[in-house]
């Protein structure tokens, strides 16, 4: 079937029901993730969608009353060998239907806790921190802090009672996330007594946990009202956010792939004050691959990131552009810098080799800057040129034959 391929990239990192129709309704697949039958569906999917006439993704929702069931739909026109499809993915949202209708019928602050929710809703597709002004002004507290747990920092999000901004720092302690629910404790560079809101919580390996302060102490009932709705925020937004991490990076080496390369080319690279761009590429790949093994080409090339990566900060950035050849751009800093940068990386590298002999990782590399009004595809095939001619002095200075591989 022409839609397998099609389905295949729309069905990654989702879960639910997924659902495969012609454009007149027809089903052609669904996985059965959930109960409903198709009659049903064709039924929902009639009265919601004019499907022939689709022209981009739409989204609504399904109350099965009688079987106490809720669902969100995304429904998604594609085409595939000359064949036209629609691509839908239900997600069961019953329990959170349900805690509503349950949390509105039972709370003597539904109004307080309506506009809470519509609030969270509306962010829905924002970063995980910017649910954190909203808990400061509906929990009337002074303070919240929010830690992501990355495999080798935190990341510590706080705001205050009076701030216009949220502050953002990395720590080196994990400690916080082993503060029990209700518990209260004092956080990195703070002396005061936190209260613990969401702890033991991890989302595809990343841990996060949520702290509120209040001089005046904080209202048990209030907060746990908005408790499930919190961690449906944060848990979306990480979880969205790991999708978005995976399209813009290589998964052999964790580098920026070459898609963000060209989305930074486009609408970030051509206008700064200044740039500095580095054309790599490894040396010998072809022959390591030929004589040791594929295995052994990829370790080379994971050398190779591992380079760039320990250069990286927020303003430089290194890209895998496929096989051997890899990008390193940096802004905000003069020549003299630039020039520094590369003797950084340099010795990452020799680092690299110092500490693993196995397998020496040579790589060409050529050094092009600009400031305000450069010219970009000067820029790069200059860098790209000086690259050529660093790896064939690199191999004349090893006895190796300039044109080998």
């Amino acid at each position: 079937m022409g839609y397998e391929q099609l389905l295949a990239n729309f069905a990654a990192d989702k879960t639910g029901e997924i659902i495969v129709t012609g454009r007149q309704g027809e089903i052609i697949y669904r996985n059965h993730a959930e109960d409903f039958t198709d009659k049903q569906w064709n039924a929902w999917s009639m009265f919601n969608l004019d499907m022939e006439n689709m022209n981009v993704g739409e989204r609504w929702e399904i109350s099965d009353r009688r079987a106490g069931s809720a669902y969100s739909v995304y429904s998604e026109p594609a085409s595939d060998d000359g064949k036209d499809y629609v691509l839908h993915h239900v997600f069961n949202t019953s329990e959170y239907a349900n805690l509503l209708r349950d949390v509105s019928r039972y709370s003597r602050d539904w109004k307080e806790l309506s506009s809470f929710q519509s609030k969270i809703l509306q962010q829905l597709s924002a970063n995980y921190m910017d649910c954190l002004p909203i808990i400061l002004k509906s929990f009337k507290i002074s303070a919240t802090a929010l830690f992501i747990g990355r495999e080798k920092y935190v990341e510590k999000y706080v705001i205050e009672k009076g701030d216009e901004e949220i502050r953002c720092s990395r720590v080196e302690e994990h400690s916080q996330f082993e503060v029990e629910h209700g518990n209260t404790t004092k956080l990195v560079g703070d002396e005061r007594e936190w209260t613990c809101y969401i702890n033991d919580a991890t989302v595809n390996g990343v841990e996060y946990g949520l702290f509120i302060y209040s001089d005046e102490g904080v209202n048990e009932e209030s907060s746990k009202m908005y408790y499930n709705v919190i961690r449906l925020f944060l848990e979306n937004a990480l979880l969205r956010e790991k999708i978005i991490y995976e399209s813009e990076h290589d998964q052999l080496t964790g580098l920026s792939n070459k898609g963000k390369y060209l989305s930074m080319m486009e609408d970030f690279f051509p206008n700064l004050d200044n740039i500095a761009i580095y054309n790599m590429d490894v040396n010998y790949l072809k022959r390591v691959n030929d004589t040791l093994g594929h295995e052994a080409g990829d370790a080379l090339i994971v050398k190779a990131a591992k380079s760039l990566l320990a250069v990286e900060r927020n303003n430089v950035r290194g890209f895998r552009m496929g096989g051997d050849e890899f990008m390193l751009l940096a802004w905000d800093l003069s020549q003299e810098e630039a020039n520094t940068l590369l003797e950084d990386w340099r010795e990452a590298l020799a680092k690299l080799n110092e500490e693993d002999k196995t397998l020496e990782c040579v790589i060409a590399c050529g050094l092009a800057y600009g400031t305000k009004g450069y010219n970009l595809s000067e820029l790069l095939k200059l860098a790209d040129e000086r690259m050529y001619e660093n790896k064939v002095a690199i191999k004349i200075s090893r006895g190796d034959d300039p044109n080998s591989r």
